[in-house]
């Protein structure tokens, strides 16, 4: 299509209207359900629900016997004494289990998660009868309801509590001398709640407590616990319970499924692949049951507890990715919690840098607990006595990429002013320590590159593009500031990537010469998007760069593959990125859509959730581009709603391979550049007139005011084709669960 560039002044048309959304959401969300033939005894085989701070997982403990986990995210330890640090005195604690024992001996044992009602059904087959059971963590209520109806001898079932060790998890992976375990759980009863009190040394204790009702042969368990670092929690626990049993189950439950469905629907996707498409929308299910607006930021478990030696936060890549999705998702509210942390602790980042930079600089290492309390320790020559977890230094200002992400996609001004100090005191940091040599370049001293062997080295380029990032942002926001000079120098004088004959060193001191999971060597690739493959000079540079990393993949771990899906998709490559997240799928998650290495790790089924959004919405450098990367064998895709830099929400259908209309609203007034594949002359339909500019070659520009919505098409006919739910190329439906993959998949 010849495009000539140029001013169009197009009003609006008023013969036709874009289609409405055509979804039946409960019969569409049915079909991404996860579905188990068997329960096993693996944790990563169990189904589970969460209500962002109280959660279960339901799978076996044996052959015969039921498994109900409960964890709650803000259940840790908070002790001082010792040299023990974080992951031991500041860790997440486990709670218990309950166990569920059949009279009879097991037959048959499936269940569904019901992705709409945020619901888990099962029903247990045995020689003796039947058990129906259901679970949900309330949304109102920090409740979860576990209700079971019985026929035959079954009404007999055993139903027990059995309370964890109290003591940091990893303790069984890298026990430490003179560390004990908290008391042992004291069991009681009050007004006919039962409960398990588990005290802390460091004072306080966490309770569980549990009411079960019966009913003919229904019983309904509810279920909570409650936290305190410094008095018992027992009243707060039998209060809690004492709430929920005197409402109306059913008055309960309208107000959790009404919760869902509302938060479900502030974005659509559909996808011709259900592998695909029912793991993303689980995972935006994850996301919800893990955290919400007023709760904790996501851990690397969210409030389901398993054996781990990371019970706390990594702040190098995890918590990065873990919050990926969540802005073109439409979902900022679940991104709040990790934005209000920063805040809350900002003093404890200012005094993670050495004392001679605290007044200016702030900074956070590779883990730390909620209060982000990790000392860095980089100055201008190598501190021998710091560990590589000290020698990250990008980690804060990473963190505040995603930090800006919120304010970039919602332009609140609050978040804004907010940002703006720390992350000048971020780049402070980097100004500090920073040294002018002969060739007349500003360099880096000596800094950690995560977890790359011997990598420590000078200007390391997980810090040379982050500190170049954060320069530029300032620049963008707040231009006039006093130290605007100082960005400007640093961004036309700061040293170039060290780079050789295989692309992008680890830094100028270490190259990249062996397999290595991170691609924190390639940030200003990916997600910073500094190096642009439009761009003639980077094209290269990335290809090179990228195709090298992924040559020697001995070490990959989950989201190495997010990562190439990811940079796939910005080189428009749609068949690369969809075969990268592919294997990841097939080869690294497990049936229920969690990740694990060894333990679990809650970011990389979530970076997976985002690099599928990329390859149908990016919005770097200032173009909004639809269907910039999609496989060739995705005809036909659907999305409504989905949020861009600029708080602008798009909606766009693709059927028959080709874009047949896209749909910009502007949330707060502004210019958009969107770049898409449209066909033919492209129109425009606006409630108000609006200027369409041409900037060549598939690439309109449009200024917008708040509020304004704007479609671009090229045939009438076309507006007439809804946002729907897209069939499948193999009719395959609820992908997830434990069916055995290899009978879904089309070779």
């Amino acid at each position: 299509m010849k495009i000539r560039t140029g001013i169009i002044l197009l009003f609006c048309i008023v013969a036709y209207n874009v289609k409405a959304q055509h979804v039946d959401w409960e019969k569409f969300l049915s079909r991404n359900d996860l579905v188990f033939d068997t329960l096993t005894t693996k944790w990563a085989d169990g189904i589970f629900t969460g209500n962002g701070l109280l959660g279960n997982m339901v799978y076996m403990y044996d052959s015969n016997t039921v498994r109900m986990e409960i964890g709650r995210t803000d259940v840790v330890d908070h002790r001082n004494e010792g040299n023990f640090g974080h992951l031991y005195n500041k860790a997440r604690l486990p709670i218990g289990y309950f166990t569920l024992t059949p009279v009879g001996k097991i037959l048959k044992n499936t269940a569904r998660l019901n992705l709409w009602n945020a619901e888990v059904t099962g029903v247990i087959t045995t020689d003796k009868g039947k058990i129906w059971w259901t679970s949900f963590s309330l949304t109102k209520e920090n409740v979860i309801v576990f209700q079971t109806k019985t026929e035959g001898e079954e009404s007999n079932f055993s139903w027990e509590w059995n309370p964890e060790k109290s003591i940091s998890p990893r303790m069984s992976f890298s026990p430490v001398k003179d560390f004990p375990a908290n008391p042992p759980a004291q069991a009681g009863k009050q007004s006919g709640i039962e409960y398990s009190s588990q005290p802390m040394l460091a004072g306080g204790d966490y309770v569980t407590a549990w009411k079960t009702i019966a009913d003919a042969n229904t019983k309904t368990a509810y279920i909570t616990v409650a936290y305190n670092t410094t008095q018992s929690s027992l009243s707060k626990a039998v209060t809690c319970i004492d709430g929920a049993t005197q409402k109306k189950l059913q008055s309960i439950i309208a107000v959790h499924r009404q919760w869902w469905h509302q938060y479900y629907q502030k974005s659509f996707l559909s996808l011709p692949n259900n592998e695909a498409e029912s793991f993303y929308w689980i995972q935006l299910y994850k996301v919800a049951s893990a955290t919400r607006e007023n709760t904790r930021p996501i851990d690397l478990m969210g409030p389901w507890p398993a054996p781990t030696g990371w019970p706390a936060y990594w702040n190098n890549l995890n918590i990065q990715l873990t919050y990926s999705p969540l802005y073109k998702a439409n979902h900022l509210e679940m991104v709040e919690p990790f934005v209000k942390n920063i805040d809350a602790n900002y003093q404890n980042l200012i005094n993670n840098a050495p004392a001679e930079y605290r007044h200016n600089a702030a900074a956070v290492a590779r883990s730390s607990a909620l209060d982000m309390m990790a000392a860095v320790k980089v100055y201008p020559q190598l501190d021998t006595t710091a560990s590589p977890s000290q020698l990250e230094l990008g980690n804060l200002t990473w963190m505040l990429y995603n930090y800006w992400q919120y304010y970039a996609y919602s332009k609140n001004e609050i978040a804004l002013q907010h940002l703006i100090p720390i992350l000048k005191r971020s780049v402070n940091y980097y100004i500090d320590v920073m040294h002018k040599e002969q060739d007349g370049k500003w360099h880096l001293p000596p800094t950690y590159s995560p977890e790359y062997p011997r990598g420590t080295t000078s200007d390391c380029n997980y810090d040379l593009s982050l500190f170049r990032w954060g320069c530029e942002t300032l620049l963008n926001l707040v231009p006039n500031d006093s130290l605007a000079n100082t960005w400007k120098d640093v961004l036309q004088n700061l040293t170039p990537y060290p780079a050789d004959n295989t692309g992008l060193r680890i830094g100028r001191d270490v190259g990249f010469t062996q397999s290595h999971r991170h691609y924190s060597h390639l940030l200003m690739i990916y997600p910073l998007h500094l190096e642009g493959w439009e761009t003639a000079g980077s094209h290269e540079l990335i290809e090179r760069s990228f195709y090298h990393w992924r040559s020697l993949k001995s070490a990959f771990a989950g989201f190495s593959f997010t990562g190439s899906a990811s940079i796939f998709a910005l080189m428009g490559k749609g068949d690369s990125a969809w075969h990268a997240l592919d294997q990841l799928l097939t080869g690294f998650a497990k049936p229920n859509t969690f990740y694990m290495e060894g333990a679990p790790v809650i970011e990389t089924p979530l970076a997976a959730a985002a690099s599928l959004q990329e390859m149908l919405l990016q919005d770097h450098n200032g173009k909004l581009r639809v269907f910039p990367a999609v496989p060739d064998a995705w005809k036909d895709i659907s999305f409504a709603n989905m949020r861009s830099e600029g708080a602008f929400l798009l909606s766009a259908v693709r059927k028959n391979g080709a874009t047949k209309w896209i749909k910009i609203e502007s949330l707060t007034g502004g210019k958009c550049t969107i770049v898409a594949d449209l066909q033919g002359h492209v129109l425009t339909k606006s409630s108000k007139p609006v200027t369409l500019i041409n900037k060549g070659p598939q690439t309109y520009e449009l200024n917008l005011q708040k509020g304004q919505s704007v479609t671009l098409y090229s045939n009438n006919d076309d507006l007439l084709i809804p946002v729907a739910p897209v069939a499948a190329n193999d009719q395959q439906q609820n992908w997830w669960g434990t069916k055995a993959v290899s009978t879904k998949r089309v070779k």
